[in-house]
């Protein structure tokens, strides 16, 4: 009896071995399948990751480069119109340096000469009193005729406009710079304008 005691302890240990040893095979095998599946969500969430990561640190860099280019263009817009107004107001400065009272006489005597009637004159303040001194004796006669000479504020040179609205010329100093920059030779006019 005692060898069947000992037969059966022996099975029933076997039995718990065999039976222990499937389910450690069992959980060795879940926590495998477990650890792989964690893995592979692993590398796939820094998968997504870096490739979410590599988007916006392109749309960054894109919306950089546009920033800098807006800039560029900014400055560059600036510049020229900086340097149009410098253009102007040397133009503009040496024009009416060298409209002299003397000049303008001469244009005004010019105008009289042409028969223009009624109309009015207008010359720079600064040059009126000497521009009036010089021609008060030839100009008696055809101011007569209802041309009108006034003077008047702002730049250097002189205006004249008909009575009636019909029409005027403008050799402000201003205005022959502006007709005058056009002509500028090709190189100033690509330095500055492009």
């Amino acid at each position: 009896m005692e060898q069947q005691i000992q037969d059966l302890v022996d099975s029933i240990r076997k039995e718990g071995l065999e039976k222990a040893n499937q389910q450690r095979d069992e959980i060795i095998a879940r926590a495998k399948e477990e650890a792989e599946k964690i893995v592979r969500q692993a590398k796939a969430d820094a998968d997504s990751m870096i490739e979410n990561a590599t988007k916006e640190c392109s749309l960054r860099q894109q919306s950089a480069k546009a920033s800098i280019s807006q800039a560029a263009r900014d400055v560059s817009i600036t510049l020229k119109g900086e340097l149009d107004a410098l253009l102007n107001r040397i133009l503009s400065d040496n024009i009416a340096s060298a409209m002299d009272s003397a000049l303008l006489s001469k244009l005004v005597l010019a105008v009289a000469d042409s028969g223009l009637k009624d109309s009015e004159i207008t010359v720079s303040t600064a040059d009126s009193e000497a521009v009036v001194r010089s021609l008060k004796a030839e100009l008696a006669s055809k101011l007569t005729g209802g041309l009108e000479l006034k003077p008047a504020h702002g730049a250097a040179g002189l205006r004249i406009i008909s009575k009636d609205g019909s029409g005027y010329i403008d050799l402000s100093a201003d205005e022959i710079a502006s007709m005058l920059k056009p002509y500028l030779s090709e190189s100033l006019r690509q330095i500055i304008f492009n």
